[in-house]
């Protein structure tokens, strides 16, 4: 930095008031990334106190951390360096829900679980399933672009928003797209900062598009009970939904050990296809996929109510990390999952997985002393499905001296310059985002 670190505290304090910047040792080490510790922690109250925060920091050269709920902080590299972090969390208010045009707009901080408690009192859903819902904040979630299991069905983050507002690195404060369904002025800023992980700018508020609270839910597990190859039996009932009319919300294959880790344990591999909508459309999907199920060989239970949301909230939460564990995502075309599930046997003896087989994201769990070496073999694994592989998270030893978002994508040069024309001086997040941008 520029500028000593009492200079920079004492700026942001008179910018932001005494309560809403945070020094003590303890609240500081809470908020490291990757092990680095910043030397304040700040809370605007609004947008405009968002910018304000920006441009001190960028007067005193200071870098920037912004952060949500926390859930994706073990996202990307180890940054080169992490001297604030910026809250998003005082920001959390709804600004409109407009419902007969099922659209939403709601500031940066407000939790997905928040936003689903209003929107269900109108009889609507944002159809989204990140880790953790109860602190995984709105901006966080478009930052890290988070998709869940039911993107094949309802689409993925790109997809539902429509609108954002964000603040860039010189704290200027701008907006995107709108607050109705067909926009089509201008350039779609929008999409350029879905999956930024705030290395653009900071965003403050989005406006998504919803969708009706469905009639009926429920899950139909298919197992094969181990008595077959591995996913064999899983992947010829997804093959014969594929080719059918059918269309689920979801569908998520779990190794057996996976399926232990969600509550869907049973021996050998598990199939959860989520189906949801009108009363009379579920039942047709139950008969349908039962009877596929007992073709492709596999037992069949249904799961309705908490047992069925019990199950996808543990679905969602399986991209976390537990204690001496590294997380691989590969992402592939949906018709190569079955081949890159098959893969992972030669890179692992006994894979931990969840795979949904509708979106082509699938999810593994490795140990951390072994993940770089098979997050190497994993993407060679997804590079011959013309996929790609990120190491999601791995203690910060592990992820120093690689790039944890796999090889440089063709799209490298123009990442550069985009990083460039926002950000010159590298304040946001430097060197967390792809090829240490």
């Amino acid at each position: 930095m520029s500028v000593a670190s009492d200079q920079l505290i004492d700026r942001l304090t008179s910018e932001l008031g005494t309560d809403s910047v945070i020094t003590d040792r303890a609240t500081l080490e809470a908020h490291a990334v990757d092990g680095l510790v910043p030397r304040a922690v700040c809370s605007p109250g609004d947008a405009a106190q968002v910018a304000a925060a920006i441009r001190v920091c960028g007067e005193a050269g200071a870098a920037i951390a912004p952060r949500g709920g926390g859930t994706a902080v073990a996202l990307g590299n180890v940054p080169h360096r992490v001297d604030v972090v910026l809250r998003t969390d005082r920001l959390a208010a709804l600004v409109e829900h407009d419902d007969a045009n099922l659209t939403a707009t709601m500031e940066a901080g407000m939790t997905l679980a928040h936003l689903q408690t209003h929107l269900a009192q109108r009889g609507q859903l944002l159809p989204l399933d990140p880790p953790r819902p109860d602190r995984a904040t709105i901006g966080g979630i478009v930052a890290a672009s988070t998709n869940g299991a039911r993107r094949m069905f309802y689409g993925g983050v790109r997809d539902l928003v429509i609108g954002m507002k964000m603040v860039l690195p010189g704290g200027e404060q701008v907006k995107a797209g709108g607050k109705v369904v067909k926009n089509v002025a201008g350039y779609d800023m929008c999409k350029l900062f879905v999956g930024s992980l705030g290395t653009l700018g900071i965003i403050t508020e989005v406006t998504c598009k919803m969708t009706p609270l469905p009639e009926r839910a429920l899950t139909i597990i298919a197992r094969d009970g181990g008595s077959t190859a591995e996913g064999s039996g899983a992947f010829r009932l997804i093959d014969a939904l594929f080719a059918s009319t059918l269309q689920p919300s979801a569908i998520a294959v779990l190794s057996p050990r996976a399926g232990e880790l969600v509550r869907a344990g049973g021996p050998g591999v598990a199939t959860a296809v989520a189906v949801e909508g009108f009363t009379e459309a579920v039942d047709r999907h139950v008969r349908d996929i039962t009877g596929m199920a007992a073709a492709a060989g596999l037992s069949a239970e249904v799961l309705e109510g908490p047992a069925h949301e019990r199950l996808w909230a543990a679905v969602a939460d399986f991209p976390r990390s537990r204690e001496g564990e590294a997380l691989v995502r590969l992402t592939v075309p949906p018709g190569a999952v079955a081949t890159a599930v098959d893969a992972l046997s030669r890179v692992d003896d006994s894979p931990v997985y969840v795979a949904h087989a509708g979106a082509g994201t699938i999810w593994i769990g490795v140990e951390a002393a072994r993940a770089a070496t098979v997050f190497a073999a994993l993407t060679s694994v997804a590079g011959a499905q013309h996929g790609h592989a990120v190491l999601a998270s791995a203690p910060p030893e592990v992820k120093r001296g690689l790039d944890v978002w796999g090889s440089p994508p063709p799209a490298l040069s123009i990442m550069r310059e985009i990083k460039q024309r926002f950000d010159p001086q590298q304040l946001l997040n430097p060197g967390r985002f792809v090829a240490f941008l």
